[in-house]
Formats: C-alpha cells, sequence, structure tokens
C-alpha cells in the first residue's frame, strides 16, 4: 500500500474537489488559506521593515490597482465558462463590440487559456479560478513593485496593475447588462459612506476605505444571492463557510451579512486607530482593503455580466 496515499486522497477531497467541482470553501481548506494568508503577511512586513518601503499612496494604489487585475481576470474565465462570451461572440455588433465580437473573444474561446480546470487535472488553469488566481495577481504585484523601486519609477506597478485591470474591463464590457442590479449595490455603499461622514464624521481615507470595501463585498453578496440570483435565475451561493451559515441563518438573508460586514469593519478601524504604529497601522488596514474590494468587486463584475 502507498503511504502517501491518504494524505494524497485528503488533499484531493479538501483542496481540488471543491475547485473542480466549483463547490466553494470547506472548514479545512479555509483555514489552511488563512493560516498561508497570515504567515504570508508577515513575511511581507519584515520584508518591507528591512526594505524600509513605506504604506505610502505609491504601494497603496498599486495594491488596488492589482486588485482591479485580479478581480476582472476572474470574470474572463466565469464569461468563458457560464457561455457568456460565447453568445457576445456569436452576437456581434458595431465598434468596439464587432471588434471584440469577430477577433477577441473567438481568439479567447479558441485559446482555452481561461476554460475552467478539468476534473482530476492539474495544469495552469488552477490560476485563472480561486485560490489560484490570488497567487498569480500577488505574484504578478510584486514583480512588478520590484520592477518598479528597481527603475525608480514611481506608479510604474500601479500603471500596470491598472492597465491590465481596464484591459480586462474594456473586454467584459459588451457583456456586462445587469446595470439596475449593480447601481442598487452601488447605492447601499454610498449610504454606507453617508453614515461615515456625517454621521461618525469619519473623513480620513484610511478610515473609510476599509469600510466601504467590506460595503461593496456585502452589498453584492446580497444584492446577488437574494435578489439578482432568484430574478434571472441563476444559483448564486456564498462560497465561505462561516460567511453562508450567517446568510441562511435569520429571515434578513444576507442583509444580515452585509450588516455584519460593515460593523466588522468598522470595529476594526476604530480599535486600529488607538494603535500608535502608524505603518503596522496602514499596512493592517490596507490588507482589510484587498480582503473587501477584491471579492467584492469581483461579484459586482459578475452580477454586471450575468455569468
Amino acid at each position: 500500500m502507498d503511504i502517501l496515499s491518504p494524505f494524497s486522497e485528503f488533499i484531493r477531497v479538501n483542496y481540488l474537489v471543491p475547485m473542480w467541482a466549483r463547490e466553494g470553501y470547506n472548514p479545512v481548506n479555509t483555514l489552511t488559506y488563512a493560516l498561508i494568508a497570515i504567515a504570508s503577511l508577515y513575511l511581507v512586513w519584515r520584508y518591507m521593515e528591512k526594505k524600509k518601503i513605506p504604506i505610502d499612496e505609491d504601494f497603496t494604489l498599486s495594491c488596488m490597482a492589482w486588485v482591479l487585475f485580479g478581480s476582472s481576470l476572474r470574470i474572463l474565465t466565469d464569461a468563458v465558462d457560464a457561455g457568456t462570451m460565447a453568445k457576445a461572440a456569436a452576437a456581434g455588433g458595431a465598434g468596439l463590440q464587432s471588434w471584440l465580437s469577430s477577433s477577441i473573444y473567438p481568439g479567447i474561446l479558441s485559446s482555452h487559456l481561461f476554460d475552467y480546470p478539468a476534473n482530476g487535472v492539474l495544469d495552469a488553469h488552477l490560476f485563472t479560478i480561486s485560490p489560484g488566481i490570488y497567487v498569480l495577481t500577488a505574484a504578478l504585484f510584486f514583480v512588478s513593485f520590484a520592477l518598479s523601486r528597481k527603475l525608480g519609477r514611481p506608479y510604474f506597478c500601479a500603471f500596470c496593475g491598472g492597465f491590465f485591470g481596464l484591459l480586462n474591463l474594456v473586454i467584459l464590457l459588451p457583456m456586462f447588462s445587469h446595470w439596475l442590479y449593480a447601481g442598487f449595490v452601488l447605492g447601499l455603499v454610498l449610504l454606507v459612506a453617508a453614515f461615515l461622514w456625517f454621521v461618525l464624521k469619519w473623513r480620513s481615507f484610511w478610515q473609510v476605505m476599509p469600510v466601504l470595501a467590506h460595503a461593496l463585498d456585502g452589498a453584492a453578496t446580497w444584492v446577488a444571492i437574494d435578489w439578482f440570483g432568484p430574478a434571472v435565475g441563476i444559483p448564486y451561493f456564498e462560497q465561505h463557510v462561516l460567511s453562508g451559515s450567517i446568510g441562511s441563518a435569520t429571515p434578513l438573508g444576507f442583509g444580515l451579512f452585509f450588516a455584519l460586514k460593515v460593523a466588522f469593519a468598522a470595529g476594526a478601524v476604530y480599535l486600529l486607530s488607538k494603535e500608535k504604529d502608524t505603518k503596522m497601522v496602514r499596512l493592517a488596514l490596507l490588507v482589510i482593503m484587498v480582503i473587501g474590494f477584491a471579492p467584492g468587486l469581483r461579484d459586482l463584475l459578475r452580477m454586471l455580466a450575468g455569468t
């Protein structure tokens, strides 16, 4: 008997099958990914301390630009997998849509670069879905940021992430059609912004943006699962174990999840504001922003495209 067989089966069942079968996360892989994230954050912190890299406008903008890239790149996989891109290619159109339909969409579909990973196959396609796409995006971010510092070109990293992120959005643009639901999500985010501005009197970027990041994530999840999905016949579900439990625990549905996300982020910002180490606080707040904006933007774009 192969002594590695039980271990191999454990990896297959808890990490690979959930990706192949689109099952989302389970307690085992959730804990594993959380520990990896914590360890990675510690290593990043040590590296930044050693190299004296500040958490300034350049670094923050670079992170957000690559979040845009990663979230929009993930939608390309969703669009291919759901058949939305194939329909857009067949529909044709005029101007930009005509060019995309006749050249870009057929090229993407025939390349199979964004095909969903086949069951039982370990290949590069695992890097176009979660959690592989986080690894890919982080690697591209660090490479471009290192190159930016090497060249002495501030904002080069942000430009790279923003350029490729916007390129993804241009490719996706003809597939966007559900603007009303997206507008409702953004309306909820604006309500939270108004509460922070007028009630709490929070005016700082580092106070407001972490909360709005999680407001976007919570609002997009709420609208997509409780309203948009049933309206268009798409069975959206929450992939994370704890979040799914919250959304199904009360008659409020994922409205409770939205409220708790906003409250959690606001509480974290308030507690961190008591700390004296400004650099450590900014890194923590930036991490809170990223883990809110990344899934929130992906959910918003996915709903827009109806994938």
